[in-house]
C-alpha cells in the first residue's frame, strides 16, 4: 500500500511535470508569435512609408503633364492655322516646336523594387496590395511604352520631317517653316498633326486616372498607418 502512494504521488509529479514543460512551451512559442508578428508590423509600417513617399513623388511630377499640356495646345493652335488657311504668324514658331514634345517616364520603385524581394505579402491589405501592385505592372508599364517608345518614335517623324521643311528647330523654342504656303496643303503633316493630338489626348486621359488612382492609393496607406 504504501509502495503503492509512492508511486501515485510519483506519477503525479511527474505529470504535473509535463503539463509545466508544456505550458512552459506554448507560452514560449505564443511569446515568440507575437514578437515575430511585432517584427513583421514594423517591417510592413516601413515599406508602407516608403511606398507613400514614392507614390508622393510620382505625384509632383508637373513637368510631363506640363509638356503634354503645351503640345496638345501647340498642335490645336496649328492645326487652326492650317484648316482655316491663316496666314503666317511668327508667333507660330514657338507652336511648332512644342508640337512633338515628349518626356520619358521614370517613376519612384524604390519600394516596388524591395517588395519583390522580401515578398509583396508582408501587404497584409489585400486590396492595397493588389491594387499597388497593378498600378506597377500594369498603368506604369503602359505609360513607360506610352512615352518611352511610341512617343519617342512619333518624336523622331516629326524631326525628320522638320529637318525638310523647317529651319533653326530647337525642341520647345523655335522651328520657322521653309514655306509656309506649302505646309498648309501637305497632307502628310495634317495628318501628323490629328493623329500626335489624338494620341497625345488619351495620353493626358489616361495619366490623369493613373494619378487618381496614385491619391487614392495614398489613402489607403495613410488608413494602414494609422
Amino acid at each position: 500500500m504504501l509502495t503503492e502512494n509512492k508511486f501515485s504521488k510519483y506519477l503525479l509529479y511527474a505529470i504535473g511535470e509535463i503539463i509545466l514543460v508544456v505550458f512552459g512551451i506554448l507560452i514560449a512559442l505564443s511569446i515568440n508569435n507575437w514578437n515575430e508578428g511585432r517584427k513583421t508590423k514594423s517591417k510592413e509600417k516601413d515599406i508602407l512609408l516608403q511606398m507613400k513617399r514614392n507614390l508622393e513623388r510620382d505625384l509632383k511630377q508637373d513637368y510631363p503633364i506640363l509638356v503634354l499640356e503645351n503640345a496638345i495646345k501647340s498642335t490645336n493652335i496649328v492645326l487652326d492655322y492650317i484648316e482655316q488657311g491663316k496666314p503666317y504668324n511668327d508667333s507660330l514658331d514657338s507652336y511648332f516646336a512644342w508640337i512633338p514634345a515628349y518626356t520619358r517616364h521614370m517613376p519612384n520603385s524604390t519600394a516596388y523594387e524591395n517588395l519583390k524581394t522580401i515578398g509583396f505579402d508582408i501587404i497584409s491589405n489585400d486590396s492595397l496590395r493588389e491594387n499597388y501592385q497593378k498600378l506597377y505592372a500594369f498603368r506604369y508599364e503602359l505609360i513607360k511604352f506610352q512615352k518611352n517608345e511610341l512617343a519617342y518614335d512619333n518624336s523622331n517623324k516629326f524631326r525628320d520631317f522638320y529637318k525638310k521643311h523647317f529651319r533653326n528647330f530647337v525642341w520647345h523654342e523655335n522651328a520657322t517653316p521653309i514655306n509656309y504656303t506649302s505646309l498648309l496643303e501637305n497632307n502628310e503633316f495634317h495628318e501628323m498633326l490629328i493623329s500626335t493630338r489624338n494620341y497625345n489626348q488619351i495620353q493626358m486621359t489616361f495619366r490623369n486616372e493613373t494619378n487618381a488612382e496614385i491619391e487614392r492609393l495614398i489613402e489607403m496607406i495613410d488608413k494602414e498607418l494609422h
